[in-house]
């Protein structure tokens, strides 16, 4: 065994990259390592691993990235077949029409559930589809959607099952961060806990939830100003002030998609935000002409 400072380490990984050997290091040849150079930390020590490229690790990896890697490849050659042209256009412009804020959950592909290409729709994704101003990530996403792509439409889209929903239900300290993120959804129970305290079924509980958590993530999004200011400014330059804002719930089950009103009978809607269901309820809906 040898010791090797801090200044030899990392001398030893510069080796290993330039294919040069410090053998006056005692750092092994790299002939010897045959593979890269892996620094593994522990509250002890410090320590080099070194990963052949036949070790057991690089073929669970392979059994995963193989597939993802053939799979894009096909992938291609299908969009090339249908269009030749299809990644030069998609490489010219982004000016999708849809800005999506939607679940991390893996069975909700925003694309895919409602028929849409690559680059039709601008994509937020986290726990529960929350929409909060504490979410930098999603906060900087919206603005861009709204200030620079000028999106005519956002969807906030949640979906029955929801895991983050369920968990806020539970009454389980998760620790935080993950603690400080369900709170969030609790307090949509608490704003509607005279409704969901009435429904006695505790799955019809959980589904209204969703949905209520749906409404108030909407609701987020029209209080923002850089949307207000937006939703302004259209209205006196268009027919009608955009961006305009949908609450969708996506059941897992069935694959349809289920339209809410998130505007409060109470609340002002000078935008005209609020969805005539009785009239819509019969059409099914169509991505083009949300």
């Amino acid at each position: 065994m040898f010791r090797v400072s801090s200044l030899a380490l990392s001398l030893a990984l510069f080796a290993a990259s330039s294919q040069t050997s410090f053998a006056f290091l005692g750092a092994p040849k790299l002939s010897a390592m045959k593979s890269r150079p892996v620094l593994r930390n522990n509250a002890c020590s410090t320590k080099m691993v070194f990963w052949s490229s036949k070790s057991k690790y690089a073929e669970e990896n392979e059994k995963i990235v193989k597939p993802l890697m053939k799979a894009n490849k096909k992938w291609i050659k299908e969009k090339k077949s249908q269009d030749p042209e299809f990644f030069t256009k998609l490489g010219q412009t982004h000016k999708p029409e849809v800005y999506w804020i939607g679940s991390s959950d893996s069975r909700l592909a925003a694309n895919e559930i409602i028929g849409a290409e690559p680059g039709e729709v601008f994509v937020s994704r986290n726990m529960a589809n929350i929409v909060s101003k504490h979410d930098i990530n999603l906060m900087s996403a919206l603005q861009y959607a709204v200030d620079y792509l000028e999106v005519p439409h956002i969807i906030v889209c949640g979906h029955y099952s929801c895991s983050g929903v369920r968990a806020a239900l539970n009454n389980e300290n998760f620790a935080s961060p993950l603690e400080n993120w369900v709170a969030q959804i609790r307090e949509v129970y608490r704003i509607h806990a005279e409704e969901l305290e009435a429904i006695e079924d505790k799955e019809e509980r959980l589904r209204r939830l969703v949905e209520c958590n749906v409404i108030e993530s909407c609701r987020s999004v029209y209080d923002l100003t850089i949307v207000q200011n937006r939703l302004k400014a259209t209205s006196q330059s268009q027919l009608y002030a955009t961006p305009r804002i949908h609450a969708l719930v996506y059941d897992v089950s069935s694959g349809e998609l289920k339209r809410l009103n998130w505007v409060d009978p109470d609340m002002e809607d000078p935008y005209e935000m609020k969805y005539d269901l009785e009239q819509i309820r019969t059409k099914p809906l169509e991505f083009a002409t949300l």
